[in-house]
């Protein structure tokens, strides 16, 4: 059996089915957006077949009435027919250099691969083999995989046939390769038929198996090692498909019009074939955003500290560090993404930090800047990336420290929704003395606030967690401030930091902090300070009113640089569901990095939901003139939210997610 006819028969029975969900721990869920492949012209079938990194398209059409089968490139707005001369022809995999692999037969003989370089045909031909070559997959060293006598596996480099198959399988078909040399494809074992996906590392092999589907079709391959297949569940019902990297299954639009992809490039689009309303299509897919994903929280705890392990992140490099391996913080490998603190501790001016998902491309977005050198730090959710790991990028050599307070996984009967404030004081200890104002906080001394006892926080909330954040002012003035920690009142001060004031300047950060059994917090300080408690939300049980979390690739919303624009101080409106990044409409409150660029003295920054009157809250504060950044969760009710700068200022906001139903 040949890809070519696995993809026309026994896909156009799969796809009259229903849909099907799994429903193990391991699988998660991704939503794309679908635009129509589909060669022009009445009574034709087509279906596309690879992807390049631009987006172009290469695959198959057949006329119904001649029979005739013809490959085709389409670039997004032309079709182009691609034959090789005389032959039926079917163009499979196309690189970044537009580099087309594929197959092609006669009436009487093949099929027989080729690879296609701008106009001229290289034939693929297993040596001494009758029955047939089949090349498939394409990467961009034009490197091929295939398969020949429809038993075995081959990849192609430069006129050299290296042979392959799944250890003790009877077939082994190889589909897709990356820049690597890894392959994706699926198997059967000897005096079996049905079929099990494989992934293939430089010869160590990992069976594929979706749960609940009794024959796993592994097809395309990224350089992520993301391969894209179906399953075909036991209990009769549609075709599954999904996303499998590293064991972890992703379901791709589950239950929705029946997608089947059959391959992806690095940026995480696919093509295939979906069934929407019944009627057959060719698709390109667009990953939309993370499915939706809630919280859990954990006592915070340290997760690295390259200061005592590792060594500083030399500047101009990035260091990957596996979250659910680290700090015996216990954090499990069903994390979708990380709320964490991050500190940097540089040797010297540090230009910025920039912290993404391992595996994924490095964003052009920053965390933090540290221009003279201080220790910074800056909370951030980020989504887990390959192997459970993050990526931290120094401009320049520093030390870094990640600590972290929970995890956003998808929901199940331990996740806590969210449910946004509007931002709202809940303590100032320069105010008179109280449980929630004065007197200011003693040098290394704990001290713990009531914060239920705020207006703040709905009665009736049955809070888990709370959405806070904390601005250190310096008592007496120019009082530096070693660290400030703060943690669940009644149990033990982890071994973490909030914030850090060593230049005693105003200074803030957002921390999401696990609710004790009284409700009430604790803070240590390792100097004087002032401290004041501002809050946008917190995570309780799922219920009316509860969000959850859309995770985004980090996206700039606004940067008032741009097209030599002035410093602006006072009240500005931002239309964030207008903008460029164009998160969801449903979008409840946003997760940004707000980073200001004052000339001067800036002396506050705050972010509220549209529409609504100024709060009495801060969100971060540049009052020494330096460039500040802090993680703001702000809730909106219109897609748009108002800044107010005291102090002439250039702002950036970059979005990272939402909070949505």
């Amino acid at each position: 059996m040949t890809l070519r006819n696995f993809c026309r028969v026994d896909l156009a029975v799969v796809l009259v089915f229903a849909g099907v969900l799994l429903t193990p721990a391991s699988v998660r869920a991704q939503n794309y957006s679908y635009v129509n492949i589909d060669y022009p012209g009445e009574n034709v079938f087509s279906a596309p077949l690879g992807v390049n990194d631009h987006g172009q398209v290469v695959g198959y059409w057949q006329d119904l009435t001649t029979g005739a089968l013809h490959g085709y490139f389409y670039d997004g707005t032309t079709y182009t027919t691609l034959d090789y001369p005389g032959a039926a022809t079917e163009a499979v995999g196309i690189n970044n250099a537009g580099v087309i692999s594929g197959l092609y037969y006669f009436s009487s003989s093949g099929p027989y691969g080729f690879i296609y370089d701008h106009g001229t045909f290289t034939q693929l031909s297993y040596p001494n083999t009758p029955s047939g070559t089949d090349g498939q997959g394409i990467n961009n060293h034009n490197e091929v995989v295939g398969y020949w006598g429809y038993y075995y596996s081959f990849v192609y480099n430069n006129g050299s046939y290296t042979s392959f198959g799944y250890p003790g399988a009877a077939v082994t078909y190889g589909v897709g390769v990356n820049d690597s040399g890894e392959t994706s494809g699926y198997y059967q074992l000897v005096n079996a038929g049905d079929s099990y996906g494989f992934f293939d590392d430089g010869g160590t092999f990992t069976s594929i198996e979706a749960p609940g589907t009794y024959q796993t079709f592994a097809l395309g391959l990224n350089n992520l090692g993301v391969v894209v297949g179906y399953g075909s569940p036991t209990n009769g019902d549609s075709a599954v498909a999904f996303l499998w990297q590293a064991g972890q299954f992703t379901l791709i639009n589950p239950g929705d019009s029946n997608p089947i992809p059959y391959a992806i490039n690095n940026n995480g689009q696919i093509v295939g074939q979906y069934n929407p309303a019944g009627v057959h299509h060719g698709f390109l897919g667009t990953p939309t955003s993370s499915p939706a994903l809630q919280f859990v929280p954990v006592v915070p705890c340290r997760l690295v500290d390259t200061r005592h392990t590792g060594g500083a992140i030399p500047g101009g490099t990035s260091r990957s560090f596996a979250i659910t391996q680290l700090g015996g913080c216990g954090i499990p490998s069903s994390a979708a993404a990380y709320s964490l603190n991050v500190t940097a501790v540089p040797h010297g001016p540090l230009g910025y930090l920039t912290i993404w998902p391992t595996g994924e491309s490095q964003p052009t977005t920053s965390l933090l800047n540290s221009t003279d050198g201080r220790v910074k730090a800056d909370a951030a959710i980020v989504p887990s990336g390959t192997s459970d790991a993050v990526s931290v990028f120094v401009s320049n050599t520093s030390d870094v420290l990640l600590d972290i307070n929970g995890y956003f996984t998808t929901p199940n009967y331990e996740t806590l929704a969210f449910y946004p404030l509007a931002p709202c004081r809940v303590a100032d200890t320069r105010n008179p003395s109280g449980h929630l104002g004065g007197p200011f906080l003693a040098a290394g001394v704990e001290r713990d606030f009531p914060v239920l006892e705020s207006s703040c926080i709905p009665q009736n909330a049955n809070a888990v967690a709370y959405s806070f954040n904390f601005t250190a002012v310096p008592h007496p003035a120019r009082q530096e401030l070693g660290y400030l920690t703060v943690w669940p009142q009644g149990i033990s001060q982890p071994t973490v930091s909030t914030l850090n004031n060593p230049t005693a300047t105003v200074v803030a950060n957002a921390a999401i902090v696990p609710v004790a059994q009284s409700g009430s917090i604790a803070v240590f300080p390792s100097n004087t300070t002032d401290l004041v408690i501002d809050i946008n939300g917190y995570f309780a049980a799922p219920g009316t009113g509860g969000l959850s979390l859309y995770t985004l690739t980090p996206c700039r919303v606004l940067d008032t640089r741009n097209n030599h624009g002035h410093p602006f101080s006072g009240e500005k409106t931002v239309n964030i569901a207008g903008s460029t990044c164009s998160p969801s409409s449903n979008a409840q409150a946003y997760v940004f990095n707000g980073t200001v660029v004052p000339p001067g003295s800036m002396p506050f920054l705050t972010l509220w939901p549209n529409g609504e009157n100024q709060p009495g809250v801060s969100t971060l504060n540049a009052a020494d003139g330096f460039i500040t950044s802090n993680m703001a969760i702000v809730p909106t009710t219109n897609g748009s939210i108002d800044a107010y700068a005291q102090g002439l200022t250039q702002l950036i906001l970059d979005i990272s997610g939402y909070f949505a139903p």
